[in-house]
């Protein structure tokens, strides 16, 4: 997985009529990722290729994602003595309610000991700003680069949209009791400052909170929209953005997953959207190494390398992205499926091993997704 990269931040906000610019110049930086092709790669062939005989089963790769969660929920843990937010909350990504942690009080529910104001290094909440009506915002500043705190801004509020906490639930900072939906309007409220524009976290607890429609004024008192976000995202140069975009489609991904079950029409930025991601999922699939990993460079080149802590890495990103975006023909696929069986192997070639919890939980979470989507 690629190192989060620092930015130089300015000591203005971004206004919508800014983020609008920035749409614009966009179009230019994104008309086509970089595609030079290297030396072919050693055994270098079409994966797209393989066929049933060569893919197990839909059934058998299913059994192998169960075997394979099972196995790294049991034999691997954290600590909040020992483990920072960064790798907590990757935790939670791929087990949600499930993960457990060790406190100072003992082994608990990781979700429920930050809820009831549980801390940790790197996530230590604040009460933010006060709102017109007399209500405040749940605040999590951001850490970038540190790997220790919020790395990206949003990061934790998708996680735990991700996870299944709902608007009401209930959330402290010490004695003072709040909700997600406090964390929610907060993050709405800061879009101007989001000097990045990063809007892929965002964009996710958008998609599980808000109708797609959702409109809202944020801290410089214009008017931001779920939809303004989602064309600031596809317009972004994949190839420069961190883990080769795949955040990025991951947030387009579940604001088009919200749109197609409200039953809107999918036309204007929302067609670009579905473009978007179809062309990514056949950039995945062209590029394919013939093991069945997908492409150190992501999506963006065929890529190979002798590592299996950075294929892990850029596999697991790969799944996470084609288990939230393709439908459930794609999924059944025998690339598809090869790719998910491979993943499978290489966790097991690492499982004495202490891995990077970003790479280790973005391809955990890459598994639950796909067990998910093909066995509701």
């Amino acid at each position: 997985m690629q190192a989060m990269k620092s930015h130089t931040v300015p000591t203005h906000s971004i206004s919508r009529r800014h983020l609008l610019r920035a749409i614009g110049a966009g179009a230019i930086l994104t008309t086509g990722c970089p595609m030079s092709m290297p030396e072919t790669l050693p055994g270098q062939q079409d994966a797209s290729t393989a066929t049933d005989s060569d893919s197990p089963s839909v059934e058998q790769v299913i059994e192998r994602v169960e075997k394979t969660l099972v196995r790294e929920k049991q034999s691997r843990g954290l600590s909040t003595m020992v483990n920072g937010a960064w790798q907590i909350f990757h935790g939670i990504l791929a087990f949600a309610n499930e993960f457990t942690i060790d406190t100072p009080e003992g082994r608990q529910n990781a979700v429920e000991y930050f809820a009831a104001g549980g801390v940790c290094d790197g996530f230590r909440p604040r009460i933010g700003n006060r709102f017109g009506d007399g209500t405040y915002g749940y605040l999590v500043d951001l850490q970038a680069s540190t790997k220790v705190g919020q790395g990206h801004r949003d990061q934790w509020l998708a996680v735990l949209a991700q996870a299944g906490q709902r608007l009401d639930a209930e959330w402290k900072i010490e004695d003072t009791s709040m909700r997600i939906e406090n964390w929610m309007r907060q993050a709405e409220f800061d879009v101007p400052i989001n000097y990045e524009a990063e809007f892929s976290w965002t964009l996710i607890p958008l998609s599980f909170y808000r109708p797609t429609d959702y409109r809202w004024t944020a801290r410089d008192g214009d008017t931001y929209s779920t939809e303004l976000l989602v064309e600031s995202e596809v317009l972004r140069d994949l190839s420069a953005s961190v883990c080769g975009g795949t955040h990025r489609l991951i947030g387009i991904a579940y604001a088009l997953r919200n749109r197609r079950a409200e039953g809107n029409s999918l036309n204007g930025v929302w067609a670009q959207a579905e473009d978007h991601l179809a062309s990514a999922l056949e950039m995945a699939r062209q590029n394919q190494n013939p093991d069945g990993t997908y492409s150190t460079a992501y999506l963006h080149r065929p890529g190979w390398c002798s590592d299996l802590g950075e294929s892990l890495g850029t596999t697991g990103h790969v799944l996470e992205v084609i288990a939230v975006a393709g439908d459930d023909s794609v999924l059944k696929e025998p690339w598809v499926r090869r790719s998910v069986n491979k993943l499978c192997d290489m966790l097991e070639l690492c499982r004495e091993v202490d891995l990077e919890c970003g790479v280790l939980y973005h391809a955990l979470h890459g598994l639950v997704e796909y067990q998910r989507r093909l066995t509701a």
